[in-house]
């Protein structure tokens, strides 16, 4: 699989390479520029430009206080993204993207869209389905090493669906139906009956150059995926050194759908944000089975010491990059997150654990390709966080830090 990964690769490069020559031989004159560190090709009337994204993320943990030597300190290779997005025929949008981390080559956001429409988008392919802040910003944009712990445990991810975007000044809605995932080896022994729908509403109430107040609400609607009718929810210590699933529920059967829905605010002035957003996650189970109900949320502060500002998207409903305003000295952040996991419900015979994470960070933005980021947390679980353990209340700390490049 690594071998053929990289034989496409380097076939889809010399592609668009040479298709690129052909472009400026056969049609109007083009151009390369560097906007804020990624390199463009763009014509001249502005029909067509094409851009790589490429990630290199890598990262260590050292565990402290592991009295029973369950967690392994270690490094490697977080993300290896190479993805190209263009632009066609002014209205018409592709995005091909790859991740090929630890030797595995993973289908990451595969899509096509049309923006022929004011402030819309009709988007067909795989990608993230419209559900929370956290989980929808990039990885490049990311305050903490990882996401929080109720994105790792209720994310829907990318899945094969179609979509529609529309969006104003202050705000945006998303609404999508979606089937499975596009996996590496496709599930050709049960039938394929996973899909559902989703929908994210955000608003901006108060929206300015230095104050920007975010609101949002999203819900989906997701069934098991095959005939087997399980489902099940786990998550690392927000850390994926090691390799450790602590919080999980193990399979749970005769699940008939769940619904997920998720609140989300922040608010942003001048160089100050906080965040935060709370996810319940809902099985309605059938053959006599209890439902159960499992939850968590997060919340974090936010303090850019350089005076830089995090800058909210309307066209995404998000927030994007920090940008230095001194690319020699960069850009520096300090940050504070907790964050709650809840994967127990004993009245539906649920028993995965709970868990509360404690986390600083120390970020610097060298330049607008480069991040390092360094993360302190405390990992205090419950009783029945037994997991990959196999021992609940392990509590322990982990010093965790990662290098972030992307051009």
């Amino acid at each position: 699989m690594k071998k053929i990964g990289m034989v496409l690769l380097g076939l889809l490069t010399t592609m668009l390479v040479f298709s690129m020559v052909l472009a400026q031989e056969n049609t109007s004159e083009g151009k390369t520029e560097w906007d804020d560190g990624i390199i463009n090709f763009k014509s001249q009337d502005g029909k067509f430009q094409t851009r790589f994204d490429v990630r290199m993320y890598i990262n260590g943990a050292v565990f402290f206080g592991d009295t029973e030597n369950k967690l392994s300190n270690g490094t490697h290779l977080r993300k290896g993204r190479f993805a190209m997005k263009t632009k066609l025929w002014d209205v018409w949008r592709a995005e091909w993207d790859i991740d090929m981390a630890e030797g595995i080559v993973e289908v990451k956001d595969m899509f096509f869209s049309y923006r022929g429409f004011r402030n819309s988008h009709i988007k067909v392919g795989h990608f993230k389905i419209p559900q929370g802040l956290n989980e929808l910003m990039s990885s490049r944009y990311q305050t903490f090493v990882e996401r929080a712990y109720p994105m790792l445990a209720f994310k829907t991810g990318r899945r094969a669906a179609i979509e529609y975007s529309h969006w104003g000044r202050n705000w945006n809605v998303r609404a999508a139906v979606f089937g499975q995932k596009m996996d590496n080896v496709k599930n050709k022994q049960k039938d394929e009956t996973g899909g559902g729908a989703a929908a994210r509403v955000v608003f901006a109430p108060l929206y300015t150059d230095q104050m920007v107040v975010h609101t949002g609400i999203s819900g989906v609607y997701e069934n098991p995926d095959d005939e087997t009718n399980a489902m099940s929810f786990k998550s690392e210590p927000e850390t994926k050194i090691g390799d450790v699933e602590i919080l999980d529920t193990g399979t749970i059967f005769d699940v008939d759908y769940a619904t997920k829905l998720g609140l989300e605010g922040a608010f942003t002035y001048k160089n100050f944000a906080f965040q935060s957003e709370y996810i319940r996650t809902h099985l309605k189970r059938m053959n006599g089975q209890k439902d159960g109900t499992l939850d968590g949320g997060y919340a974090f502060v936010s303090w850019i010491l350089t005076g830089e500002h995090r800058p909210w998207d309307s066209d995404e409903g998000e927030f994007g990059q920090i940008m230095p305003k001194n690319v020699h000295g960069g850009a520096w952040e300090l940050a504070a997150r907790y964050s709650h996991l809840n994967l127990y419900d004993a009245n539906a015979g649920i028993f995965g654990g709970k868990a509360n994470n404690y986390t600083v960070a120390l970020n610097w933005y060298p330049n607008p390709n480069m991040k390092i980021m360094v993360n302190f947390t405390r990992v205090d679980n419950s009783e029945h966080a037994t997991g990959d353990i196999g021992i609940g209340n392990y509590d322990f700390n982990v010093l965790h830090a990662m290098a972030v490049v992307f051009f």
